[in-house]
């Protein structure tokens, strides 16, 4: 489900959008919703997405749903949208790239059937992190001279898509960063 309005949004019809986009995941039980508000302007911006959380959380989701917004540049509003909904037990998640937004939605739903997440199945295949480290070295030297803007939006994008991975895993990768530096601090 792709909610994408254009212009400047009101709240009225933000809350008007929201609502048709449950009504429709719910007439098709697709519970993937993806809000892009990268071509809107939210008239009353902190409002409208308390609003919105509000709504999207009383609605009553079904577990396996999943709420992504997708915004032209990341922000405290839109962090507390996410916050909101994912402290009251939803999945939500901000995004400033497309592709990544999508991929999150994506993740197939857990089922009884579906052990969950970090549950012994098989044996884990070791990861090697080592050639991870020199692929993403590599790609620093091969970057080192292009424009900075470019070199910020590349590692921009990339943060984003290690935080989405971090999600997949229940992991709240940003938090985790934070509390090191805490602790690095005392």
């Amino acid at each position: 489900m792709w909610a994408a309005p254009n212009g400047n949004l009101a709240e009225d019809a933000s809350r008007d959008l929201t609502r048709r986009a449950l009504a429709l995941a719910e007439e098709t039980a697709n519970w993937r919703i993806l809000f892009d508000f990268r071509r809107s302007k939210l008239t009353h911006d902190v409002l409208a997405l308390n609003r919105q959380a509000e709504l999207l959380s009383q609605h009553g989701l079904p577990a396996i749903a999943r709420t992504a917004m997708l915004c032209r540049h990341r922000s405290t509003d839109f962090q507390f949208w996410e916050r909101v909904l994912t402290l009251r037990g939803l999945a939500a998640a901000t995004f400033t790239d497309g592709e990544a937004a999508i991929g999150w939605l994506q993740v197939p739903p857990r089922s009884d059937d579906t052990p969950p997440l970090g549950a012994a199945t098989a044996a884990p295949q070791p990861v090697d992190l080592a050639a991870v480290k020199r692929q993403l070295r590599q790609f620093a030297e091969e970057r080192r001279h292009a424009p900075r803007e470019e070199v910020l939006a590349e590692f921009r994008e990339l943060m984003e898509y290690l935080q989405a991975q971090a999600g997949f895993l229940g992991v709240d990768a940003l938090r985790g960063l934070e509390q090191q530096l805490r602790d690095a601090d005392a």
